[in-house]
């Protein structure tokens, strides 16, 4: 009994640590929602539903999930486009020629700029790996090594798909995660993110051969239900002692694999993890996970989930 109160006192001040932090990072304090997620899942809106853990073994771990019924009506993928200056050489990257894919964005504030464009996003998280990645890690623009599509459009200088880990929306609305896309099928993509590695397929470890399961860092995997019905996004805090210090893929594989997840990869992690919901109420995007000391990359690609669509407010700006 002392045991089960002393974890309910523990996790009532990591919910105030973590109010504390989001304020003093500039995000948005916590509203009830946010402490209630630490105890149980809370409905952000209609087929979305969001929880955090807090997990002690195999060591200290904070954990971000959303959960997305597929089937919801209306429902909808959007991600970052092309810049405008898309297959231009990067003008701040003089270390060799580099070409332009994308704008680096801050995940919230791509929210913000599809919703302002009309594209209802009230969900969002960082995705595929990018570059360049040399000090001093400030450039303006995101380069891939792998077939990225947004809206049916290729977004990377990539001519076809290379084996690896892909999550894919296809056209006729069927999500997945796949290995390989065949280039007769690549006409049907209209969504298609490569991650870094598959961390399980239909249940079985995907890394079951490998001697290590990567380092601990922050976090950033997308997982599917085997029937595909259900979309589930998980970030994880990393890098901060006493906190949470971070995730290995076994880890990512044992958390998702309790929540019933068969398909999964694992995505941009590090100082990239970013998970976001749009809080109806203050009607403004929210950062569930926590970076160290509250600091906030620009990633080069971030995917959105959209629940209908709004009149269009203003044209959308791909020059960011």
């Amino acid at each position: 009994m002392r045991k089960s109160h002393e974890r309910g006192k523990a996790v009532k001040r990591t919910t105030i640590l973590l109010a504390a932090a989001l304020a003093l990072a500039g995000g948005v304090c916590c509203a009830d929602w946010r402490a209630d997620m630490w105890q149980r899942p809370v409905t952000l809106r209609e087929g979305v539903t969001m929880k955090a853990l807090t997990l002690e073994d195999p060591r200290l771990i904070k954990a971000y999930m959303v959960k997305i019924d597929l089937t919801t009506p209306g429902i909808g993928f959007t991600a970052t486009e092309r810049d405008k200056n898309w297959g231009d050489p990067m003008p701040d990257y003089t270390n060799k020629v580099r070409i332009i894919d994308t704008k680096r964005e801050k995940t919230a504030d791509f929210m913000t700029r599809r919703r302002s464009a009309g594209r209802n996003v009230e969900v969002a998280v960082n995705t595929s790996p990018w570059g360049p990645w040399e000090h001093p890690f400030t450039h303006t623009y995101g380069a891939f090594r792998n077939w990225n599509v947004s809206d049916g459009v290729n977004i990377s200088h990539v001519d076809a798909p290379k084996k690896g880990a892909f999550f894919v929306v296809r056209k006729d609305g069927s999500v997945d995660i796949v290995g390989d896309i065949p280039v007769a099928e690549t006409n049907q993509i209209a969504i298609s993110m490569y991650g870094f590695q598959l961390i399980m397929t239909n249940g079985v470890p995907a890394f079951a051969s490998r001697k290590k399961h990567g380092s601990l860092a922050p976090r950033t995997a997308i997982g599917l239900t085997p029937d595909k019905k259900t979309l589930v996004l998980l970030a994880v805090d990393g890098r901060q002692e006493g906190y949470s210090l971070g995730a290995d893929l076994k880890d990512l594989y044992n958390i998702l694999k309790k929540e019933g997840v068969s398909d999964a990869l694992n995505m941009d992690g590090g100082g990239s993890t970013s998970l976001v919901v749009f809080d109806r109420e203050k009607k403004s995007p929210v950062m569930l996970n926590h970076q160290p000391h509250g600091s906030v990359r620009k990633v080069a690609l971030n995917l959105g989930i959209t629940f209908g669509e709004r009149k269009h407010e203003e044209s959308d700006d791909t020059s960011r």
